[in-house]
């Protein structure tokens, strides 16, 4: 982009006239001061950007009428001393510079303007405010100066600044409650840095460019003014808004290099800007977040603090840890009675009767037991049964009946057979009565017990009858209905044994699930439960916890940090007010007549890179610039002085 405007090379310098200005428009307005100190520090860079002669251009202006001798103290030793804008007699003597001033009947103030260079033995001892430093490169190579001269490549410029006013300070203000704190800070003199009027032919650069960083270094503003390019920069180094250590950058491409000797400002001033303060609002609502915070602070509370979530969930805890050791002494006791039903580790092919155990020594379980009965019943008592009532079948047909005869007595023959034939041998004889009234109704009763004893019935005794319920029949029907019984039983034990779950070899349930994924099993419902407790729940209520304690850890360190960050905010007055006492405080250089105002701006000077660059040449610049300052200043003061006369009349 193209503007039109008046080339002027000495731009920078010029911006301090408003920091000289400033104090003489003040004290003419309050009419109490008598004498005004302006300084202008004009530091010359070396070939290496180090700081190589330091000159002071001083402006006095004196108040009132008549003869006045002006002593201005000097902090350094001086090479040189002359005046340069009149011929009143400037000298200096034991630190002391001293000069006559008349002020004519038709005058009110009088203007002295003079010329300090300071001796090159004092520069390494003396600490201006703001260190300056300006390196060069060239196609990435750091070079001197003067070694940049008819060269092309790409040229790089660094100039670093730093703030080294900084010291401790314990302010005081008052925070959003009322309470006067107070805050140890670090102050330090604002100045401002102020880089303008760097040009650059367009014959000689190309694509120029002023690249930024945010924090560290501020981009510069390039503009293309007919066959230049100019740039400019403003870094502010103002702690704790800005950093105290900043630096610019300058690239190019150039041919045949050639370079003016810029200008570097550095001004202590506190810009005021049109930013609108809103520190009401954010600190309004800073104490909003912070109410908010404590909110859930209070809410998250303590383990040990009744009503907080910290403290039901601990009680939640302990809960389900109460509910897992309840579910653990369960699962032990339904075990307990899986193994009371039915043991797995049984064998009942090995159980010895005798012993009660199988041959590893276990014992049976309800349902073991209930099989071995069912099998000893089964497979023992029913055909035992069976066989006697065969026995006693037999019997009857040994004894046979009355009605048996007529058979030679033989092993097949029945008893009454060979009763009926004996009886026949001996008839009429003792015997055949024997055989009649004894053995025969003997024989009869025989049959007929034995029949009872077989089926039921009334038992025949020497006494009478009596009734025989524990026939063989009977025993047999009771057996075979118990064996009915004890299948039953082993089912119903076996559908237990189903519901409680199998148990593997480990003691723990084995796994066992319905067509929807849901236990099967007690015994497996129960692990489940219990390990979706211990696995799931209590790690899940840990996870809560350790997750509620950070964020009633993070709102505790919110709330210091916003409680920090309201006090800063609290302390931005103080902060503003300590860096204008600074501003104001930071009034000389090389010293000022007792009780005088005064003010101090400081001006460096690269050094010019052309290959006709000389000390000569250059020092007759510091000369021109100062002079042109110096008319400026004298006019603008003129004007000043009347306006406020006019304004005091």
């Amino acid at each position: 982009m193209n503007i039109r405007r008046q080339p002027n090379i000495y731009l920078v310098l010029l911006l301090t006239l408003y920091l000289v200005f400033m104090p003489s428009q003040a004290a003419l307005s309050q009419g109490t001061a008598k004498v005004i100190d302006n300084e202008l520090v004009v530091t010359q860079l070396d070939d290496n950007g180090q700081v190589k002669d330091i000159k002071v251009l001083n402006h006095i202006r004196v108040f009132g009428k008549g003869q006045y001798t002006i002593e201005d103290q000097t902090g350094f030793k001086l090479s040189s001393l002359r005046n340069l804008y009149s011929k009143e007699p400037v000298s200096e003597q034991n630190g002391m510079i001293k000069i006559s001033a008349a002020i004519p009947g038709d005058r009110q103030y009088k203007d002295i303007y003079y010329l300090a260079s300071i001796d090159k033995k004092e520069i390494s001892r003396i600490n201006i405010p703001v260190s300056v430093q300006v390196e060069y490169y060239l196609d990435g190579k750091k070079v001197k100066a003067s070694e940049l001269t008819g060269k092309s490549g790409h040229l790089k410029i660094v100039c670093t600044f730093e703030n080294k006013t900084g010291e401790k300070k314990v302010l005081e203000f008052t925070d959003s409650q009322g309470n006067l704190v107070q805050k140890e800070a670090e102050i330090y003199t604002p100045y401002v840095v102020s880089l303008s009027g760097w040009e650059f032919s367009n014959k000689k650069f190309s694509n120029v460019q002023a690249p930024g960083r945010p924090g560290e270094s501020p981009g510069g503003v390039v503009v293309n003014i007919k066959d230049k390019t100019a740039v400019s920069w403003t870094v502010p180094l103002i702690p704790p808004k800005y950093p105290a250590k900043q630096y610019i950058v300058l690239e190019a491409d150039g041919k045949d290099i050639e370079l003016p000797s810029f200008k570097i400002a550095v001004i202590p001033v506190l810009p005021t800007t049109s930013e609108v303060d809103s520190l009401s609002q954010v600190q309004q609502s800073l104490s909003m977040l912070y109410d908010g915070f404590d909110k859930i602070q209070a809410g998250v509370g303590a383990e040990d603090k009744d009503a907080t979530l910290l403290y039901g969930l601990k009680a939640v805890e302990q809960g389900l840890q109460q509910m897992s050791s309840g579910l653990g002494t369960l699962i032990g006791k339904v075990k307990m009675m899986r193994f009371g039903l039915s043991n797995p580790a049984f064998d009942a092919a090995s159980y010895d009767t005798l012993k009660g155990t199988d041959a590893e020594g276990n014992t049976p379980g309800a349902k073991d037991a209930a099989g071995l009965i069912k099998k000893t019943v089964d497979e023992k008592l029913i055909p035992a049964l069976a066989a006697q009532k065969m026995v006693l079948n037999v019997m009857q047909t040994t004894i046979g009946t009355s009605a048996d005869q007529g058979q030679t007595p033989s092993l097949s023959t029945s008893l009454y057979n060979d009763i009926n034939y004996l009886k026949t041998a001996v008839a009429g004889t003792p015997a055949e009565q024997v055989i009649t009234g004894a053995i025969e109704p003997k024989l009869a009763a025989m049959n007929h017990n034995v029949g009872v004893f077989r089926d039921g019935g009334q038992m025949i005794t020497s006494s009478g009858t009596v009734d025989f319920p524990a026939s063989v029949s009977a025993l047999e029907l009771g057996a075979n209905m118990l064996s009915s019984s004890l299948g039953k039983v082993d089912a119903g034990l076996g559908l237990m044994v189903a519901g409680l779950g199998d148990i593997d070899r480990n003691g723990k349930p084995v796994k066992a699930v319905t067509s929807d994924g849901s236990p099967a099993t007690l015994l497996y419902a129960l692990a489940a439960m219990q390990a979706g407790i211990d696995e799931k729940a209590l790690p899940g209520i840990k996870k809560i916890k350790e997750g509620t304690g950070a964020i009633g850890s993070g709102a505790g360190e919110a709330k210091e940090a916003i409680a920090e960050g309201m006090k800063t905010f609290a302390s931005v007055g103080a902060i503003a007010k300590a860096l204008e006492e600074k501003a104001k405080a930071a009034d000389t250089f090389l010293g000022k007549p007792e009780g005088a105002e005064g003010s101090v701006a400081y001006v460096f000077q690269t050094p010019e890179v052309s290959k006709q660059a000389n000390a000569v040449k250059y020092g007759a610049g510091v000369i021109v610039v100062a002079l042109i300052i110096l008319f400026a200043i004298g006019r603008s003061s003129k004007q000043v002085f009347q306006a406020g006369v006019q304004e005091n009349a």
